[in-house]
């Protein structure tokens, strides 16, 4: 069967409610006071001190504890796992090593080191040590997963897509991996593979708003827009404070042609994140279908002041002043268009019914010889 390291979003230390950590700690740090050489209670201070979240104090523990006895796996393990609870992943990385020079074949130190390669986008060598791994340890579906993941990065997708099969073959009961093979059939454009991967992934894991919201985007990317509206409702319902589930379901709406509820939907996204000039865009593109061409305008400037040289925010600029009569600023604003994209919007601006008559200006301000001539 499949042996399984900890489940990975608790990390080897799970807080209980059953146990006063507390009250171990007091002991530990008595005993620890009175019999300073004592391997066994450093060794339980430095758990506890873990268990209770006191990581800070833990890794300073987990260093005493090494310090009287070096040849102990385990702990190098949680003295590794601690550092990752600090965020501390390189160093992680070195110690989920030091276990496995004691231990070769400690599973958990195997997918600890190798995880965190990961996490440090070493992908290289994550995927050396995860290759290391499974030659060991082949029936051993985290090692495959976590190779699958390494994969994806590196735009591998064949492959990282076999990797997350033979995971599922040794375990078909972990939603992670089906949501992470949804995302690498995503990436290949396999809308209904992936959909169905994710559809696995929810039936084992409901609440994972992620997949609700690959799983709309891919709908809607199939125009199924009633079906990724869904999606997206059930991705908020679940984790309200998401903004890419917020955004999606605006573009869902605009889709539809249901302009207030998608502008309501990207405020929405943006109270959640601010900075992202995506949503500013798309908030222009909405009060822009509703006839607001001055409010489109200035969300259009505030995307630009974000992520300048937009195009595409340059274009539609261009339209709302040609719609408020403002035809100065529309040659201005096409003329930026044009300058960054000329193949693109040279065309789209003669085929254009707004912007047909400023064209011909925009065309004749931004090319170089008429520059030159004045």
């Amino acid at each position: 069967g499949h042996q399984s390291v900890s489940s990975e979003s608790q990390g080897v230390f799970a807080a209980s409610s059953h146990v006063n950590f507390e009250q171990k700690i007091h002991t530990y740090q008595r005993i620890v006071e009175a019999v300073p050489e004592s391997f066994m209670a450093w060794s339980y201070l430095s758990y506890f001190l873990a268990r209770a979240g006191r990581y800070q104090e833990a890794a300073h523990a987990y260093v005493r504890t090494l310090y009287l006895k070096s040849d102990a796996p385990r702990i190098w393990v949680n003295y590794a796992t601690v550092l990752e609870q600090l965020g501390y992943y390189g160093e992680a990385a070195e110690n989920f090593s030091r276990a496995l020079v004691v231990s070769p074949y400690y599973l958990k130190a195997m997918y600890g080191k190798s995880k965190n390669l990961y996490r440090l986008a070493q992908y290289k060598e994550a995927l050396q040590s995860y290759e290391q791994a499974i030659a060991t340890r082949p029936n051993a579906y985290e090692l495959w997963y976590g190779k699958g993941k390494v994969l994806t990065k590196l735009k591998q997708l064949d492959e990282a897509i076999s990797s997350f099969e033979r995971a599922i073959a040794l375990n078909p009961h972990a939603a992670k991996v089906w949501a992470s093979l949804g995302q690498a059939l995503m990436y290949q454009q396999k809308d209904t593979d992936a959909i169905r991967a994710f559809d696995k992934a929810l039936r084992i894991s409901p609440d994972d708003s992620l997949s609700w919201t690959y799983k709309g985007f891919l709908y809607k990317r199939l125009e199924r827009y009633e079906e990724a509206l869904a999606c997206f409702d059930k991705a908020i319902d679940i984790a309200p404070q998401i903004a890419r589930s917020w955004h999606h379901r605006g573009l869902a709406l605009m889709n539809m042609s249901r302009y207030q509820e998608a502008h309501d939907s990207f405020e929405c996204a943006l109270k959640f994140q601010a900075y992202d000039h995506k949503s500013w865009l798309s908030l222009g593109w909405a009060l822009e279908k509703m006839g607001n061409y001055a409010k489109a305008i200035e969300a259009y400037n505030k995307s630009l002041s974000i992520e300048p040289d937009q195009s595409f925010a340059f274009y539609r600029q261009a339209r709302c002043y040609a719609l408020l009569q403002n035809t100065n600023s529309a040659i201005e604003y096409l003329r930026r268009a044009i300058s960054l994209h000329p193949e693109a919007y040279i065309p789209r601006a003669m085929n254009d019914q707004v912007l047909r008559a400023v064209q011909n200006q925009a065309v004749l301000t931004g090319s170089p010889a008429t520059a030159n001539a004045s």
